[in-house]
């Protein structure tokens, strides 16, 4: 990543780290779908998103564009399998 500065630098960082948490959590929720830590997981996992997200909000524009690319596969992974899972679980 080729970021404009350091604290641009540090969101980014904060941004892999928390891709990987996301990436640990898909991976119980694929071994175990059926578990009754899923819907616990699933909320984890959004909140997490969600904080990613906030991330990136505080980064410059470039730095934006770069982490956007980083998380693209990740997220549209997860929106695709889980995105609608809210409702049949409700």
């Amino acid at each position: 990543m080729n970021s404009s500065n350091s604290s641009d630098r540090f969101f980014q960082r904060l941004v892999s780290n928390s891709v990987v948490q996301v990436l640990e959590h898909l991976e119980a929720m694929q071994r175990d779908a059926h578990s009754p830590e899923y819907a616990h997981w699933k909320k984890e996992v959004d909140d997490i998103w969600k904080r990613i997200f906030e991330f990136i909000n505080s980064m410059g524009e470039i730095s934006q564009k770069e982490s956007l690319e980083t998380i693209r596969e990740t997220w549209v992974s997860y929106i695709t399998h889980y995105g609608m899972i809210d409702q049949a679980h409700n």
